[in-house]
């Protein structure tokens, strides 16, 4: 590899790396900013749904805004806006500080993550986006742990300063890149393919889905699995500690869990990227994940655990996989568009599954998280099959 394409590779890690830090943070920090600015617990998810909107909307224009700046200047001003957004949290006086600045988080984010993803799944291997999305997950463990510790010392404002500054660093970097014109080299991912992943489409002879019902269905793969992934991080504490009666101490163990093994599975998943197909490598992942989710049904001891970590380690390959199948069963030109959507059904997937769960939960029973989680995975699963079908029909 190039010392220039060696750079670029970086550049991206590092736009994966920034794009997973501002969730884990705010988790960490809700308690002591609700406290300081006296809001109420449930706040919360009205600010998750003020970011996935303007995260949502952003993504969905990414193909126009692709085609008129291209996907390297939007990675960039992403990373501006994530930097005003994280900045504007640090000295938000109140509740519409917190507004404005998760707003302005949303557009970094949703321009960011669905230019990188779709600069990832046209430049680079199956393998590298399996890595790009465990650094994504690297970033979301890394800010709770700096946000923890600035809270200890210092206060939840340090701790979104010292984000800041790690951000700074990221962004500095990659801008330096897109200014000095690395990313439009056009990166070979021939050679990385030809070893480590399954080539896709690259031949002359592949063709590609164009009905759109095909595209509509991708949306709704990607909104249903981010909801799943939402649900599974945001609520299984609760059902842990309300329903079943478990202390803190054990339950806090569990998200923990869930996401060490997902960055695990995803590093690993990598490699066997290079020898198994994007389908196989989605399969495994969902069936993992419902042996994993059917023991959290049964069980909340160490037993729970294990479930835990299964469903983690299953949904490990699913999203970098299934980003990168889009290069395989659509247009390349209409890359750019048909990211920017998934992205934006994502952020609905994320909204929609604080909000609609929790009625489900509250209105129902806590109980009925994991039963629906499974429901929903066996039917992301199916409309994912459905478009396999179709393309071996090819």
């Amino acid at each position: 590899m190039k010392k220039s394409s060696f750079i670029l590779l970086l550049a991206v890690y590092a736009a994966f790396f920034a794009l997973g830090m501002p969730d884990g943070a705010f988790g960490v920090a809700w308690p002591d900013m609700r406290g300081e600015l006296s809001l109420p617990l449930e706040m919360a998810a009205s600010l998750v749904v003020v970011h996935s909107i303007f995260y949502s909307v952003t993504a969905g224009m990414e193909g126009r805004l692709a085609a008129k700046f291209g996907l390297d200047k939007l990675c960039g001003a992403g990373l501006v806006f994530l930097l005003a957004g994280i900045l504007g949290f640090s000295f938000s006086p109140n509740l519409w500080g917190l507004m404005a600045s998760t707003g302005i988080m949303g557009i970094g984010m949703g321009m960011l993550d669905s230019a990188a993803n779709a600069f990832a799944a046209k430049h680079f291997s199956a393998r590298h986006m399996s890595w790009l999305h465990c650094f994504w997950g690297l970033g979301g463990a890394v800010s709770p742990l700096i946000m923890t510790q600035m809270i200890v010392f210092f206060s939840w404002r340090a701790g979104y300063h010292a984000v800041f500054a790690v951000q700074a660093a990221a962004t500095v970097f990659v801008l330096i890149t897109i200014a000095k014109g690395l990313w439009a080299v056009s990166v070979s991912k021939k050679d990385d393919e030809r070893r480590n992943s399954v080539h896709l489409g690259g031949d002359s002879g592949h063709r590609f889905l164009q009905a759109r019902r095909y595209q509509v269905m991708q949306w709704i793969i990607f909104l249903l699995y981010v909801a799943v992934e939402y649900s599974v991080t945001f609520w299984t504490v609760s059902v842990l500690i309300e329903s079943r009666g478990m202390n803190i101490d054990i339950a806090g163990i569990f998200p923990a869990v869930y996401l060490g093994f997902m960055v695990a599975g995803r590093f690993v998943s990598g490699y066997f990227a290079g020898k198994f197909s994007g389908t196989v490598m989605i399969r495994t992942g969902f069936l993992v994940s419902i042996v994993g989710l059917a023991i959290l049904v049964f069980t909340d001891n160490i037993v729970g655990i294990v479930g835990i970590a299964l469903v983690g380690a299953g949904f490990a390959p699913v999203f970098p996989c299934l980003m990168h199948e889009t290069s395989r069963r659509f247009d390349p030109a209409l890359l750019p568009k048909l990211v920017g959507l998934q992205v934006a059904a994502a952020g609905a997937g994320a909204a929609s599954s604080t909000l609609l769960m929790g009625q489900v939960l509250a209105h129902i029973s806590l109980e009925a998280l994991f039963p629906m989680i499974i429901l929903l995975v066996v039917v992301t699963f199916l409309l994912n099959e459905i478009i396999e079908l179709a393309m071996r029909r090819k």
